[in-house]
């Protein structure tokens, strides 16, 4: 946040020290700068990959990692790297910032209460022509501090979004556009008709739908929780695996005469997923790596050559408007319903129980998928500050 405030407070959730619970603070209201939007947040919805491997000390906080910050760094920084057998190969180069209390929550949308003087200009904005105006429902990308107020961020990182869409929905488009974009490069590559995801989570859920909307003939998805695969199939994948019960290799190869798949789409970024990934793509097929991967994994690299698998990572987004026709794409498939998004928040929690809607993501509990945070939060939670 800049220097620059208003007199005002407002309240926002921190992070102290992986290991910690979130604690909400009051600090000031910041002014935009010049090309930024100062925004009333809404609703953030809570992204269980991340924000969990953040309060475990596994995943850098995300204004870090926006400015640069690697998991190695992290390791560095907790000083989690005496047995690290990689250690000798970090980078001299490192991360030297403060990192703790780190404000967190990265997904929301709100209303914009206010514009820098450059706020608008055409190379400033995220859809050219598109001008911003106090009063505007927007979704964000990379906003800090989602888990608060009021934030400030470059009117880049913000989209105006339609009356018809929720502000559920427009919260989501953040890791909508981050999976979008990862599957559309696939299809840029090939046209992918066989294709296994790996989780369902929210990730995996909306892969299962953008795979299907790029024009998947056969998706196949692998996932423990039943009430996930239930989601799963009721938003377009075809068979269902529970890779607790199943050998997910051996049943994909049974299912694709042995060949394997064109693509496999890892959304877990856990070891025991990624074990699997190698030996599920085809020869000569691809795999998209969506899930956050936070510490060293045991993976059979060597497929990489055998199969001559390509991998496809997430392009290095960093604002809306270095993607601007697929967020234009993105909302026009939420509109439609090509992509539900409605479906995947299963639990509201106001601000100041953002506690009780971690430990509920931790317990996997309640058949939880995704929750949404509102902001402001209601009256009764409001003295409930220390929850």
């Amino acid at each position: 946040m800049k220097d620059a405030v208003a007199p005002e407070l407002m309240q926002q959730a921190f992070l102290s020290a992986p290991g910690n619970d979130l604690a909400i603070r009051e600090i000031p209201i910041p002014m935009p700068a010049a090309r930024e939007v100062l925004l009333k947040v809404h609703v953030s919805t809570v992204c269980a990959q991340t924000d969990l491997a953040i309060m475990a000390g596994f995943h850098p906080p995300h204004d870090c990692s926006a400015a640069g910050m690697l998991p190695h760094d992290l390791r560095n920084y907790l000083g989690q790297n005496e047995n690290d057998p990689l250690r000798s190969y970090y980078p001299q180069v490192g991360y030297h910032d403060t990192v703790f209390p780190a404000p967190m929550g990265h997904e929301a949308s709100g209303t914009i209460l206010a514009l820098g003087s450059e706020a608008n200009l055409p190379e400033a904005l995220t859809v050219e022509g598109e001008a911003l105006s106090v009063g505007d429902r927007v979704a964000t990308f990379q906003i800090p501090g989602g888990y608060g107020e009021y934030s400030c961020l470059p009117s880049s990182n913000v989209v105006k979004i339609p009356e018809a869409m929720t502000d559920d929905e427009g919260s989501l488009l953040e890791p909508l556009i981050v999976n979008y974009n990862c599957l559309k490069k696939c299809w840029a590559l090939q046209e992918p008709a066989t294709v296994a995801i790996l989780g369902q989570g929210c990730q995996g859920l909306l892969a299962t739908q953008v795979v299907r909307a790029l024009g998947a003939k056969l998706v196949i998805v692998s996932e423990p929780l039943p009430h996930k695969r239930r989601l799963a199939l009721e938003l377009g994948a075809d068979i269902v695996l529970d890779p607790l019960s199943t050998n997910v290799v051996h049943e994909i190869e049974r299912l694709t005469d042995m060949r394997g798949v064109d693509l496999v789409v890892e959304c877990v970024g856990t070891e025991d997923s990624i074990r699997a990934v190698p030996y599920l793509a085809r020869r000569m097929g691809m795999v998209a790596q969506i899930g956050a991967i936070t510490g060293p994994v045991a993976f059979d690299y060597g497929y990489v050559h055998f199969k001559n698998i390509m991998i496809v990572p997430c392009d290095y987004i960093r604002s809306f408007k270095q993607v601007a026709d697929q967020v234009v794409e993105i909302i026009n498939l939420v509109l439609t319903r090509a992509i539900k998004l409605r479906e995947l928040v299963t639990h509201r929690f106001c601000l100041h129980s953002i506690g009780k809607a971690f430990r509920l993501l931790q317990d996997h509990a309640g058949g939880v998928v995704k929750i949404a945070v509102d902001i402001p939060h209601c009256a009764t939670c409001q003295a409930a500050v220390t929850d």
